[in-house]
């Protein structure tokens, strides 16, 4: 979307946008600022089938996708056109990681870490777009401080740290949370929060938990959620109690009107 309205400042003409997904993946600031404000059309549930064209881009077919991302027999459409731009979101670079041995997640290419953005290989710490994709720079910084003083005090320790870790778990709508693990220990220092991706847009009122095997830790209301938008929680150093009878914490989202 910002690459959309980039083209319009550069004289180009924007056909439209196709979104693969039944909803909007980016921010929703950037679907009004880019596309609305600019007069871009943007279609859901849309991909390229074919490029056309012999020695540059003459032209693409467009086709509409059901759940599953099958192609819609019928729903093909030829969409003239000299450039296409494709976006194909961000990996992180982690070449160095796996060299060392680091453990990577899966879902987000970045380390599994701990409160502290320590991976799983002791004194080797990771902040910052190489863990996920944040939205915003602000996030970025602070992660960057927090890892930045965390590797310090490593470097300083005279012995290794203990810690007694517990698992972060996605539950319901959740597709990840960043931290992975949590040192029981760790949330008498300070605050944790925990950053996360729901799966799936819900445009109502939800309950976003976090809770323990029996016991609920936290609870807190948002207006909606969206898998473009990242939702934090913050678990405070009066939740230590409960959290220290836990074996595991569970993170689930969910409309109110499903409580």
């Amino acid at each position: 979307m910002i690459m959309a309205r980039r083209r319009t400042f550069e004289g180009a003409h924007v056909e439209r946008v196709l979104e693969i997904q039944s909803y909007l993946s980016g921010l929703s600031r950037n679907y009004v600022q880019c596309l609305e404000d600019w007069d871009i059309s943007l279609q859901l549930q849309h991909t390229v089938k074919r490029i056309l064209g012999k020695n540059r881009v003459e032209a693409i077919e467009s086709v509409a996708v059901d759940d599953r991302w099958n192609f819609i027999p019928g729903s093909e459409e030829i969409i003239p056109c000299d450039t296409l731009l494709l976006s194909v979101g961000l990996i992180p670079e982690n070449e160095l990681s796996k060299k060392a041995g680091v453990m990577l997640d899966p879902i987000t290419g970045g380390p599994y870490v701990d409160e502290h953005f320590q991976t799983n290989v002791p004194g080797i710490f990771a902040a910052g777009n190489v863990v996920h994709v944040y939205d915003l720079v602000d996030w970025v910084s602070l992660a960057g401080v927090e890892a930045g003083k965390s590797a310090a005090e490593f470097a300083l320790a005279e012995k290794a740290r203990t810690a007694r870790y517990i698992p972060l778990i996605p539950g319901k709508n959740v597709r990840y949370i960043v931290p992975h693990k949590l040192d029981k220990q760790a949330l008498e220092q300070g605050d944790i929060h925990l950053q996360m991706r729901v799966t799936r847009p819900i445009e109502e009122d939800v309950w976003m938990e976090v809770h323990g095997e029996n016991n609920s830790i936290v609870r807190r209301s948002e207006r909606y959620v969206r898998p473009g938008e990242m939702v934090t929680i913050v678990l405070k150093p009066k939740m230590h109690a409960d959290v220290e009878k836990s074996g595991s914490l569970t993170v689930d989202i969910y409309p109110k009107s499903e409580a």
